[in-house]
């Protein structure tokens, strides 16, 4: 029945979730007939991102629910759905993520405090833009140290704690570095451990320099980063922490750290206490200034999003702050937590991996580039990179250290820390890594959808030998399937439903694994042409990214003809081993029958390894 602001649930297209890093409860969407969008991109023979999609906006509306069926509450009935026979057949939609005015508004706001506010001078210096600017003296401002650390921080700090704790020497630099330096920037290559130093800068911030009342402040862009920086902290030690955030934010595993859990046990506590109070009194009502006032003040952390920040007391402010993943951060963005600060401030990142997500292509010139990234390139400010990895086995970090880290990356595992699969044989043993020539294939292009079919069917190939019926030797959770295109992450998924795979197998987007790892990882990159397109394979964070995912083995799928166009691709392939995708079926998928009884028994220990791999890395060392 139409209504004023009808809401409507839809399913998943090919069951695939729609992706987390772009869409959250509460956004503003705009919903679009794709059928429409398709027919009118064929016949225009227009690209994805060169679409006028406003002509094809439906409704707008807020996403109420994500799991297990989207539910959009719209401000009108969708144009398309105005016809009721619509509604007995399947419609394919496509979701835009509209302008975040909540957001925008803290940002100009926060940019109103840092020009009209003396008490904002700590970060107001590192705005002005002007080509006049003293970039030294900006630098020796920034690196002002404002406390000596040197002589006391091993007096000070428990000797079965930091002292003994197995940290490598980049990771002690930076940490001192923070604990003595007004601004510190800390970058961090995939597996160095930046989550680890973060914890330790904040348990050393707590253990030295903490004051009741003046809670740390720990802020990342999205609820997901927050989440498990979040997580990580509480493995080591059970701090006063407060997780804010609507619940319906926060990941359910947390939801007893959020402020109304906190709120309702405090008023349980007053009831408790008070034989006047009466049962029926609501625990459940909206939470007063002064209660939030008193539950912050209370607490050592407080954690939350760099938005997020703007829904506090403007007087509240904070004499610490790490902000994770602040190479993901728009500039406007960041300004919000930072107006806050009075003391120090730790930015934490790697400007050499994904930037802040940009939609529109108008904007990206002008946000793409995060604050951390400008200061770091324009005024030269030093920084400390991790230099020690420990997530990927030592053959695959090669590349990635020479072309994006100028071959500093070091490695802090050794082969055997990182067993590859029985079930593919390699071409160099030494080396878990190849490069699939599916030169027989095209990709295809259905209006905005870029999608391989003959590399789908590789992968799906892959993992039906990786994962055999019966006794495998890896668990789904192992394995993780990277593509750059939503379309071809559909395919493959509702290929391994076809085939029956367990499920466990994740199938991301490079955008959806940042951050991510897997013992095995798979790339599909799609891209097969004879006009040697390769879109935005080009970039060179995304191509980090996608190498630098895998702990123990990497296949990459694509067409060789198309890629060695771009000279980075080109070096990458010739680097590697590689196949052709018959060589590849007859010679590198081993069939269970033909491992021998020693390989089984090998591959099962090594399974033992794969399973509990996480929990055997964290021992190396001593958290706080």
């Amino acid at each position: 029945e139409k209504c004023l602001e009808p809401i409507f649930y839809f399913e998943h297209y090919k069951y695939e979730k729609i992706p987390s890093h772009h869409f959250n409860i509460g956004d503003s969407v705009a919903l679009i007939d794709q059928e429409q969008l398709d027919e009118y991109l064929n016949k225009q023979n227009k690209t994805d991102e060169k679409s006028p999609l406003r002509l094809f906006y439906q409704s707008f509306g807020i996403i109420l629910s994500i799991h297990p069926l989207l539910s959009i509450k719209f401000t009108y009935w969708p144009l398309s759905l105005t016809n009721n026979n619509y509604l007995n057949r399947q419609k394919l939609f496509r979701l835009e993520r509209l302008p975040n005015f909540v957001t925008l508004n803290r940002s100009i706001d926060a940019l109103g405090k840092i020009i009209d506010n003396k008490d904002s001078l700590l970060i107001k210096p590192f705005l002005n833009l002007s080509n006049n600017i003293d970039k030294d003296q900006l630098k020796n401002y920034a690196q002002d140290q404002i406390r000596n650390v040197e002589n006391n921080l091993n007096d000070e700090v428990d000797d079965n704690e930091y002292n003994h704790a197995t940290l490598n020497n980049s990771q002690r630099q930076a940490i001192k570095n923070a604990l003595e330096n007004r601004l510190t920037f800390i970058q961090g290559p995939p597996g160095t451990g930046k989550t680890e130093t973060s914890a330790w800068i904040i348990h050393l911030w707590l253990q030295n320099f903490f004051q009741e009342g003046q809670p740390i402040l720990i802020c990342a862009e999205t609820h997901q980063a927050v989440d498990n920086l979040t997580r990580r902290l509480l493995q080591y030690r059970q701090y006063r922490l407060i997780r804010y955030g609507e619940p319906r934010t926060v990941a359910p595993d947390l939801h007893k750290y959020t402020m109304p859990t906190q709120i309702e046990l405090v008023r349980r506590e007053k009831q408790g206490s008070n034989p006047n109070s009466t049962t029926n009194k609501s625990l459940f009502g909206p939470a007063k200034p002064k209660e939030i006032r008193e539950i912050i003040s209370k607490c050592q952390i407080l954690c939350m999003t760099c938005s997020g920040v703007g829904i506090l007391e403007p007087s509240l402010k904070f004499p610490f702050i790490l902000i994770d993943e602040a190479s993901q951060i728009t500039e406007p963005n960041i300004l919000i937590p930072l107006v806050r600060i009075t003391d120090q401030i730790v930015l934490v990142g790697d400007q050499k991996q994904l930037p802040p997500i940009i939609k529109m292509a108008e904007a990206k010139p002008l946000l793409e580039r995060s604050f951390f990234q400008r200061l770091l390139e324009n005024i030269n400010i030093n920084s400390i990179m991790l230099d020690t990895q420990y997530r990927m086995h030592p053959a695959l970090i090669d590349f990635p250290s020479q072309v994006f880290y100028d071959g500093s990356l070091k490695t802090g595992i050794k082969s055997e820390e990182r067993p590859t699969p029985k079930e593919i044989k390699f071409i160099n043993e030494q080396i878990p890594l190849m490069f699939v020539d599916v030169d027989e294939s095209y990709e295809t292009i259905h209006g905005s959808n870029i999608y391989n079919k003959q590399e789908v069917n590789l992968i799906c190939q892959t993992i039906q030998t990786l994962l055999p019926r019966h006794q495998p030797n890896l668990l789904p959770a192992d394995i993780g399937i990277i593509t750059p295109y939503t379309r071809q992450v559909k395919e493959i998924v509702e290929k391994l439903l076809t085939i029956q795979v367990p499920k466990g197998v994740e199938v991301r987007t490079v955008d959806g694994f940042q951050g991510r790892e897997k013992n095995i990882i798979l790339i599909s990159l799609v891209r097969s042409n004879n006009e040697n397109e390769i879109g935005f394979l080009i970039n060179e964070q995304r191509m980090n990214v996608l190498l630098t995912r895998a702990k123990c083995a990497m296949i990459v799928f694509g067409n060789k003809r198309t890629l060695i166009s771009n000279n980075l691709w080109k070096q990458w392939i010739e680097s590697v081993p590689n196949v052709n995708s018959t060589q590849f079926t007859d010679q590198c998928l081993i069939k269970q029958n033909q491992i021998t009884d020693q390989q089984q028994s090998q591959s099962t220990k090594k399974t033992r390894h794969y399973t509990h791999n996480k929990k055997k890395a964290y021992s190396r060392k001593n958290y706080p």
